[in-house]
């Protein structure tokens, strides 16, 4: 099939999905309002002027999108990420499109005001197929107005093999005596990384050993790095920046337990990354982390900001290792039977051939009439 893709090209999910169907033979365009810093191995075209507001920036790419559909002929068009890129197949005349929703633009972005939600209903009505990784997102696009019947639910996933563990939990616990704790969420508000730093500080003052990574970008690492200080914890905690490839698999190998506390969130990546590489979860008790981990069985739930509930839950993993070690194996056998990546590529190739049969089958004619 061609494919034209209409996503954010600096995103690591837009490189992993680009390479992905273009490795299973499908030819890509990928348009993009922002420019990106590697090559994902995909013709990469941006579109749209560089103005400061993000909205008239996608506004002013309707006619290069435009213009693409009528060069590049695809035979189906998909778009992430429903405010922008999904907006913009719409309104550019994208026939027949995929949606696939990332999470915020459903459960945050589209209610935000009366206009955003007449958009993201707009939006939503006009797409043939609407990918969501979550329950909780199904519901909300129910909601907000989609067609049941358009709507797919699978977790993006991940690769499962590449993030196996060379050994057992309780193998890599043995060998170091502070419980090392990883972070790979975003240095942003909405992954509330202060309640972790201040939780690392409880953690301290209960005499519990660990060490720390933050292996996360964004605009409040120097006021956590100050947090740390006046936490006394700066030595104990390591900030890396963004990382990725094979830098962050050794992260997770290095590692005994995954935090992420989100206020807000659909099946995050990082999460299945974590489960997939046999750490223990300890994440905010929502409705999207409630639907991979259950409390004490694939993990630990705490309460949204509560940072003396989280050092309790770091302090329960590093005591008892047997009970541990089981709230790893569990979460890596579920990614295993319902998060790969590979499947739900095959299961996104399937649904984009069904609703591109018409148009791919008339492109094959006329190529074939062509030769």
């Amino acid at each position: 099939m061609r494919i034209l893709l209409l996503a954010h090209a600096p995103a690591v999910h837009t490189r992993r999905w680009a390479q992905g169907l273009q490795a299973r033979g499908h030819e890509l365009r990928l348009l993009s309002a922002h420019e990106a810093e590697g090559a994902s191995g995909v013709p990469t075209r941006v579109v749209g002027w560089p103005l400061p507001l993000s909205a008239l920036r996608y506004a002013s790419a309707q006619t290069a999108v435009r213009q693409e559909i009528r060069a590049f002929r695809p035979d189906v068009t998909v778009a992430h990420f429903l405010p922008s890129y999904g907006f913009l197949a719409a309104v550019a005349g994208a026939d027949p499109w995929m949606l696939v929703c990332w999470g915020s633009d459903l459960l945050l972005n589209a209610t935000h005001t009366p206009l955003h939600r007449a958009r993201a209903r707009w939006t939503l009505r006009r797409a043939q197929s609407i990918h969501v990784d979550a329950a909780i997102l199904e519901e909300a696009a129910v909601r907000l107005g989609a067609e049941p019947g358009r709507i797919w639910t699978r977790a993006w996933g991940v690769d499962v093999r590449a993030l196996e563990p060379a050994e057992a939990w309780a193998s890599r616990r043995a060998r170091s005596s502070p419980l090392r704790v990883l972070w790979t969420r975003q240095l942003e508000t909405i992954y509330d990384p202060r309640t972790f730093i201040r939780a690392l500080g409880i953690l301290s003052r209960k005499n519990v050993a660990f060490r720390a990574t933050m292996a996360g970008a964004g605009p409040l690492r120097q006021k956590l790095e100050a947090l740390a200080r006046s936490e006394g914890i700066s030595a104990h905690l390591v900030f890396t920046g963004w990382v990725e490839g094979e830098r962050l698999l050794a992260l997770y190998r290095e590692h005994d337990a995954y935090v992420s506390l989100s206020c807000s969130d659909s099946t995050s990546q990082s999460l299945l990354e974590g489960m997939a590489a046999g750490l223990v979860p300890v994440v905010s008790d929502i409705a999207g982390n409630r639907e991979w981990v259950a409390h004490r069985r694939e993990g630990l739930l705490v309460p949204v900001g509560d940072a003396e509930a989280v050092a309790c839950a770091l302090a329960e993993v590093a005591r008892d290792a047997a009970a541990a070690g089981a709230m790893a194996d569990r979460p890596r056998a579920a990614v295993a039977s319902r998060a790969r990546f590979d499947d739900t590529l095959a299961e996104t190739e399937k649904r984009l051939r069904a609703i591109a049969t018409p148009n791919a089958e008339r492109g094959d004619t006329l190529r074939g009439r062509g030769r």
